[in-house]
């Protein structure tokens, strides 16, 4: 498994797995808090990092057309295949695909409180291992 990392604005760190696309991203935190809007979210995000705050991600693949435009993907557990009959791609291939890095395993609800308490850019490293 390859690991990954966010990096604060003030320098700490967070370390969880690589999801998605491999590489580094910058950008502002866009939150999303809906268990089936984060398709919505990875698209209308042009270079943000989509945190998302529910703990499973991705049960309902992507139904949409068009590429993501967000720069990365923060999630605590993603699926690794969804549960939808209309799904048309997993989660998963569709980040590495359009180039969006993720993290995952990491505690989404320490990263919302950074969030709500001033950070409002971050860095993920995805690195291959």
């Amino acid at each position: 498994m390859s690991t990954a990392r966010i990096i604060f604005e003030d320098g700490t760190e967070a370390r969880g797995l690589a999801y998605g696309a491999r590489g580094t991203v910058s950008g502002r935190v866009v939150v999303c808090s809906s268990a089936t809007g984060y398709e919505q979210a990875l698209r209308d995000s042009a270079g943000a990092i989509v945190l998302v705050t529910t703990p499973h991600v991705g049960n309902t693949g992507l139904t949409g057309e068009g590429p993501l435009t967000a720069a990365g993907l923060i999630a605590r557990d993603p699926v690794p295949r969804s549960s939808s009959a209309f799904a048309v791609a997993e989660l998963e291939e569709r980040l590495r695909a359009d180039g969006v890095v993720g993290i995952r395993e990491v505690d989404t609800r320490a990263i919302m409180r950074r969030v709500r308490g001033g950070t409002t850019t971050l860095t993920i490293v995805s690195e291959e291992n």
